[in-house]
């Protein structure tokens, strides 16, 4: 039978393994968009013919790198906050304004990243529109494939929230000990 803390240990390993993924795939992209910027620099100034790929691979791994960073940052909670409200309030009102922001949190980032950005990629998709300098397998790089990251950050960001608004719920309703589930989730 699945207990409560098995329950808790897999969202656990499942949170760290997003994480852990993101951040994977932001190191690997910034690795990528280096090589791109010094092969660009390299290509211009030494060898007198610029590439003509490395430009628009380097702008939209740039793209990439700060919306799933945004994403990131959210999910390691580093992101920008003002903190005056909670350090004012008691440990429920801090739970209490948790669910609150992070209501607000999941309201804006499921209207303007899942929603507006979904309608974004299809509609590029829709029209076609390609990126004249990236071939890949001998077709244009489809741009609303560049903007397919707004979604993705989107999901993360509203997962993420979600889970902070169960571990406020959470607090709020334990009688005993209101900070046994901190870290655990």
């Amino acid at each position: 039978m699945i207990t409560r803390r098995d329950e808790e240990m897999f969202i656990r390993a499942m949170n760290d393994l997003i994480s852990r993924v993101l951040q994977l795939v932001l190191t690997l992209f910034m690795i990528v968009m280096i090589i791109a910027v010094v092969w660009q620099v390299f290509t211009r100034f030494v060898l007198q013919d610029p590439s003509g790929f490395t430009d628009e691979l380097s702008r939209y791994l740039l793209i990439w790198i700060g919306i799933l960073g945004g994403a990131y940052t959210f999910v390691i909670k580093r992101h920008l906050a003002l903190e005056l409200l909670a350090a004012k309030l008691s440990e429920r009102g801090i739970c209490v304004l948790s669910v609150v922001t992070n209501l607000i949190i999941i309201a804006f980032s499921s209207i303007a990243f899942i929603y507006g950005g979904a309608d974004l990629v299809s509609s590029t998709l829709k029209h076609g529109q390609i990126s004249p300098g990236i071939v890949i397998g001998g077709h244009h790089l489809l741009i609303g494939y560049v903007y397919l990251v707004v979604p993705i950050a989107g999901v993360l960001i509203g997962y993420f929230g979600l889970i902070d608004i169960i571990q406020a719920l959470h607090k709020l309703t334990q009688k005993s000990n209101p900070s046994s589930l901190e870290g655990q989730l």
